[in-house]
């Protein structure tokens, strides 16, 4: 993380950064960025690989390109 929430998926969306992963998080978080994020078009996910929504106690954001890839590397390191 580089700072807020809202800040790093904002980071994705503008493609600033390729990916952000939080692991904990409140919707007041990441409500803002999420919306942002899809706008831009990342693909926002859950560690379960949902589509992220508020009640997601978890926020990983990728541009579509490494989302499939990061979502490995996610579900290796927590499971």
């Amino acid at each position: 993380m580089f700072g807020s929430a809202a800040l790093d998926l904002v980071w994705v969306a503008e493609g600033r950064t390729d990916a952000c992963v939080m692991l904990s998080n409140k919707p007041w978080d990441t409500a803002a960025g999420v919306l942002i994020a899809r706008e831009a078009g990342a693909v926002v996910l859950d560690s379960t690989s949902r589509r992220h929504s508020l009640g997601s106690p978890d926020t990983i954001a990728a541009s579509p390109v490494l989302a499939d890839r990061l979502m490995s590397l996610v579900n290796e390191s927590i499971r």
